[in-house]
């Protein structure tokens, strides 16, 4: 028994009689269940209830026993201390708070045992997209909703994730863009390490270098571990000029070129060529946190990637390794960077000034860049929900990864629609 069908039961009151018991005898009625709490804290807010002659206003906490309160450390967090009824499954030990009892309710004495089998039958299916099979017939807003839904919830994901390096930052937005955006120029499989090159080689040294490509390109690859052989002339004179400027900031750099993934990778994604598109970048730009901010389209976002390599680069893909081509990032490459760096900064932004402008900046970014292309998506495609755009993409892929995944459907509004008519008592 999972707390998604005991929040359910609570939420829409699908029980098998209005007359509910407490477990110490006491008479419950239910004048609203509240509302769902998807935050920390209870999981349901505001709700009125009656036990005997007394009316009550507060919080409801729903677990499968009651023992699991004190197993989540409920007892100490005083968001809890608001608690005026614990909806159960099974009463196993009796919950205080300050000493009083906690008023209990046992769900299991008041739902009719073919709705919990109806239930457990829809939810034990082998398909992670549950509702697959019924996705035809939905009626399109119900889409929309679940798209929006999970798009809300996904840019408030990633916002945390950026707010919580600014903190770490100490309130620097300039470096927490750029440790972004380096982040993302690993892609999957380089992530860590140029997270690890960010944080050796911080941007208020880098944006001193603005117009110096030459600089810059020994700040990184010297940074990244890249000079330590120089087989030609032009990596020669980038290792001594990192080597003064090593000495100059007193940089201390901690990666090896063994340390950056090349295993069956083509030449356009090699570290040593995603540094060197990075340095074209960051050459032209000395206020990465700003530039992003006054963006005011996709194509702005497109042309903030578009890079400058040096001549060097223009026929090299690694040091003393000839190209015949030049290797610019592509449009699959800067959609990825809008998606996963540009838009978070916004959404963040957004929040850390409670402005919804900023808000309304990433939404059209992701309402005109492609959507991805993984096996997430064409999944849905499959069920009839193709994405048009990486704003339905982003969805899809955060519904099927936290809600789908996690057998959430019961908090799913196309869920509830096709599980109510199965869970009636």
């Amino acid at each position: 028994m999972d707390e998604y069908f005991l929040q359910y039961l609570w939420n829409f009151q699908k029980f098998s009689t209005p007359e509910l018991t407490l477990t110490n005898g006491s008479s419950l009625a239910v004048f609203t269940s509240g509302y769902q709490n998807t935050d920390s804290g209870p999981d349901f807010k505001e709700a009125k209830i009656k036990i005997d002659d007394l009316t009550w206003s507060g919080s409801v906490e729903i677990h499968y026993k009651s023992s699991d309160w004190y197993k989540h450390n409920h007892q100490v967090d005083q968001a809890y201390e608001n608690v005026i009824l614990h909806v159960v499954w099974v009463h196993d030990k009796e919950v205080t708070i300050d000493g009083n009892e906690v008023p209990t309710l046992e769900l299991k004495n008041y739902v009719i045992e073919n709705v919990e089998l109806a239930y457990k039958h829809y939810i034990n299916q082998p398909s992670v997209i549950r509702c697959g099979d019924h996705l035809s017939g939905t009626n399109r807003l119900q889409t929309i909703s679940m798209i929006d839904k999970a798009l809300a919830e996904r840019l408030k994901v990633k916002s945390k994730v950026i707010l919580d390096l600014l903190h770490k930052n100490q309130g620097d937005w300039e470096e927490t863009t750029y440790q972004t955006i380096l982040k993302n120029f690993g892609f999957k499989v380089n992530q860590e390490t140029f997270i690890k090159l960010s944080e050796s080689l911080p941007y208020s040294i880098v944006k001193k270098y603005k117009n110096k490509p030459q600089a810059i390109e020994a700040l990184l690859f010297g940074c990244a571990g890249y000079l330590e052989e120089v087989p030609d002339d032009y990596s020669k004179s980038l290792a001594e000029e990192f080597n003064y400027l090593k000495s100059k900031h007193n940089l201390s750099p901690i990666l090896k070129r063994h340390h950056w993934n090349r295993s069956r990778m083509r030449p356009a994604n090699f570290p040593s060529v995603r540094l060197f598109q990075l340095a074209g970048i960051l050459t032209y730009r000395s206020q990465l946190f700003a530039q992003v901010m006054e963006l005011t389209d996709h194509k702005e976002a497109v042309q903030f990637f578009q890079n400058t390599p040096t001549a060097y680069w223009e026929g090299h893909y690694d040091f003393g390794k000839p190209s015949t081509r030049a290797y610019h990032l592509g449009s699959s490459a800067i959609d990825n960077l809008i998606i996963n760096s540009l838009v978070p900064l916004l959404a963040a932004y957004s929040k850390y000034l409670d402005e919804v402008s900023y808000l309304d900046k990433a939404q059209t970014l992701l309402e005109k860049t492609v959507p991805e292309k993984n096996h997430i998506v064409d999944k849905w495609k499959e069920l009839g929900i193709a994405a048009t755009n990486s704003y339905e993409s982003q969805a899809l892929i955060h519904q099927y990864n936290h809600w789908c995944k996690e057998k959430k459907c019961l908090q799913c509004n196309i869920g509830i629609s096709i599980l109510s008519p199965k869970l009636a008592p």
